[in-house]
């Protein structure tokens, strides 16, 4: 795992801040789970994101065989996963959180799918830390009267998913790069995952779901940190605006949004309501460069809004 002039053919991303806790607890998981894919040459990469705490002095002391970087100034997970890929030279790279874990075979399977040369990108089942509790998989998406919802496939769903989990994912490295990698639009999370997944779709390249894969996430402990709960819920709102400004491109759905949404947003008002009054003018400050992301996707864009959301959503009720 030692970076050598030899370059590997995975690099695992570890975005890490103040987490020298986390990184004791999950690291040690992903040696495992590197080692036990022996047909594949791996290495991992810490991306320290300006932590105050003594995380480098772990790496260096606990973990001499993993390669310890660090960002010039705090990017956020984005931004910090971003520079990471840049600095990687693998074909492949996976960005995983540092409160993640992985089963030992985790790796293996999620590596098998990119002897297809169309893949863009792979996740797999996360549970929670007990190992017993699943948290999500494959998910759904769809779009209804200007907004798009999520939802959550069978864990043993193997059909085609909305996105592959930001927080434990293999992707093709120079497609991530060409993408631009996770858009700062998003800043400082949510959403990236899903706009990067279905930019890529959009391409014709594919986006799977590996249920063989497993992977242990101990929930929002580095968010909560950061944000307070209802900030979350703010910016979690905020962005599937921006990611609707952005991406969604055909005009029936474009007319809906702007049908619906200043009714949604009257309802709200008569009911005293104030999560999405406030989202959508946190999301307003950001419409230049969601409208400059728009005008790029459709000059990109091979696949429909339509095509993409019917393949998606194949077998499930239309009513969702």
């Amino acid at each position: 795992m030692t970076k050598t002039n030899n370059i590997p053919d995975i690099t695992l991303i570890v975005t890490n801040w103040n987490g020298e806790n986390l990184l004791r607890e999950c690291l040690p998981s992903l040696i495992k789970s590197v080692e036990y894919d022996s047909a594949r040459s791996y290495e991992i990469m810490v991306i320290d994101d300006c932590s105050q705490d003594a995380s480098l002095e772990i790496l260096k002391n606990e973990f001499p065989t993993i390669r310890a970087e660090k960002t010039p100034q705090n990017l956020g997970f984005q931004g910090a996963n971003n520079y990471a890929a840049k600095l990687a030279e693998s074909q492949l790279i996976m960005p995983i959180n540092n409160d993640v874990k992985l089963h030992e075979k985790a790796l293996y399977y999620l590596a098998e799918h990119f002897q297809n040369a169309d893949v863009f990108a792979v996740s797999g089942k996360i549970y929670d830390f007990d190992e017993k509790t699943f948290l999500y998989g494959n998910r759904g998406g769809y779009f209804d009267k200007g907004h798009f919802y999520l939802y959550e496939k069978s864990p043993d769903d193997s059909t085609q998913t909305l996105f592959a989990c930001g927080g434990a994912f293999m992707v093709n490295r120079k497609r991530y790069l060409e993408l631009g990698g996770f858009d700062s639009l998003y800043h400082p999370l949510y959403y990236e995952e899903i706009d990067l997944s279905y930019r890529a779709l959009k391409r014709g390249w594919s986006v799977l779901y590996e249920p063989e894969s497993i992977a242990y996430h101990k929930v929002q402990a580095t968010i909560t940190k950061q944000n307070k709960k209802k900030k979350i819920g703010w910016i979690s709102a905020r962005n599937n605006y921006l990611f609707v400004w952005k991406n969604i491109l055909d005009s029936k759905m474009t007319t809906e949004f702007l049908i619906y949404i200043p009714l949604f947003l009257i309802r709200d008002a008569l009911k005293f309501k104030s999560r999405f009054w406030i989202a959508f003018f946190m999301a307003l400050k950001r419409l230049p460069l969601a409208i400059k992301g728009r005008r790029k996707e459709k000059k990109a864009k091979l696949n429909s809004d339509e095509i993409i959301l019917s393949r998606i959503n194949q077998g499930k009720d239309a009513s969702l």
